[in-house]
């Protein structure tokens, strides 16, 4: 860059210290403490005695990054939606969750998460839920990642199940409503994206 400046202003001329940053020098990056999550899952679920259906949902995560971003340790609530024969179960799941980055190299990211799933709808009791995923970290920028994934679920639950029986010598039907229990264990993929 140049800059002119007329004689009579100019008081005295000098060469500036120059400043030498050596190669192996690190340069502080601020790290941050708490994040926010927000994911989206979708996939199929059996529930035996129930059948097979689908489940989609959503959390919202707020932790802790630790070792440099490799681990983030926080809580989530979030919403499940399970459809199974036509019969919609819904929880609202609160949950512990841990997430690690096994390769920085390859960013592949190992997590499990351990709660209680509140039960949103009359006729069905919530229970514990726990999950696991697999998955790609990309970065966006400094703050900003994506997750791309597979996770599986398990959600305990009790609920009324209507049970036809029939009389083999009448041919007579008779309907029976059981309160059972019922785990449904789901497969599918996930996208979060971490702030």
């Amino acid at each position: 860059m140049r800059y002119q400046y007329p004689m009579n202003e100019v008081s005295s001329i000098g060469m500036a210290e120059e400043i030498v940053v050596e190669e192996n020098e690190e340069v502080e990056v601020k790290k941050k403490a708490v994040s926010l999550r927000l994911q989206a899952m979708g996939g199929a679920l059996y529930a035996p005695l129930v059948g097979f259906g689908g489940q989609v949902g959503a959390d919202l995560m707020v932790g802790a990054n630790l070792l440099e971003n490799r681990l983030f340790v926080g809580g989530a609530v979030g919403y499940r939606a399970k459809v199974v024969e036509k019969e919609t179960y819904s929880f609202i799941p609160l949950q512990v969750c841990v997430s690690s980055v096994l390769s920085e190299a390859r960013a592949a990211v190992l997590g499990m998460n351990v709660g209680y799933g509140f039960a949103a709808n009359g006729n069905t009791q919530g229970g514990i839920c726990v999950g696991a995923e697999v998955g790609w970290r990309f970065e966006i920028n400094a703050d900003t990642r994506l997750l791309l994934g597979v996770n599986t679920e398990w959600q305990q639950a009790k609920t009324d199940v209507v049970e036809t029986i029939v009389n083999p010598t009448t041919n007579e039907q008779n309907e029976y409503i059981n309160h059972m229990g019922v785990n449904f264990i789901s497969f599918g993929a996930k996208l979060a994206i971490h702030f």
